[in-house]
């Protein structure tokens, strides 16, 4: 963490510490007097209604009583605060939307950089044509000693992988890889048949003899 980020992240949590104080005023007005000023309130309004005027000693007594009242000022300075957090919270959503794509971003960085290439060639017809079958075993390890899973292709080229909540269906390689792994991941390099002498073959490399032969032809 540089040290700007880390300057901006102190004066940020000193923001916060001085916005949780917050003043504690005692109401000027006792219970009965608030009830009073309740009442007087109300016989004005009822009095205005009626286009009569209101008078003189009841327009002080709600004055005197107004204005001992502070509990008003206590109200306002608490919903300032409120709306200086409000959009103190939506800035910081804004930034954790940012982070979220950079981290997705240099996850990805390394990865295979330059121009990504498309095979036009699914599980489906490396089924077909016999490089594969439904009997095979399969295993995903993108780290050398990471956990490996399993996986099976099913007869309409789908892949069925073995995920820490069960087995799961998926469309592509590269989807059970991503899913499993929490990151993108090249399917066809990180998924491998288990062969019978116990060594592995990457997909891609089935995929490129599959591709080889059909350039033969």
């Amino acid at each position: 963490m540089t040290d700007e980020l880390t300057a901006h992240l102190e004066a940020l949590r000193h923001w916060i510490e001085k916005q949780g104080y917050i003043p504690k005023f005692e109401p000027g007005l006792s219970t009965e007097e608030r009830k009073q000023l309740q009442a007087v309130n109300k016989t004005i309004m009822q009095l205005t209604r009626l286009n009569v005027s209101v008078p003189e000693d009841l327009g002080n007594l709600k004055l005197r009583l107004s204005t001992k009242d502070v509990s008003g000022a206590v109200n306002r300075e608490v919903e300032e605060k409120i709306a200086e957090i409000e959009a103190l919270i939506d800035q910081l959503r804004k930034i954790t939307q940012a982070a979220r794509s950079l981290r997705n971003r240099l996850k990805s960085t390394g990865q295979a950089g330059g121009t990504k290439k498309h095979y036009d060639v699914t599980l489906l017809d490396l089924l077909q044509s016999g490089h594969l079958s439904t009997e095979d075993r399969f295993e995903l390890q993108w780290l050398k000693d990471g956990q490996a899973y399993e996986g099976k292709v099913k007869s309409d080229g789908s892949m069925m992988a073995r995920t820490p909540s069960g087995w799961k269906q998926y469309d592509t390689l590269s989807a059970a890889a991503a899913d499993i792994a929490g990151r993108s991941l090249n399917g066809w390099a990180q998924w491998r048949r288990i062969n019978n002498d116990g060594s592995r073959t990457p997909l891609q490399e089935i995929r490129s003899h599959y591709m080889s032969e059909g350039t033969k032809q």
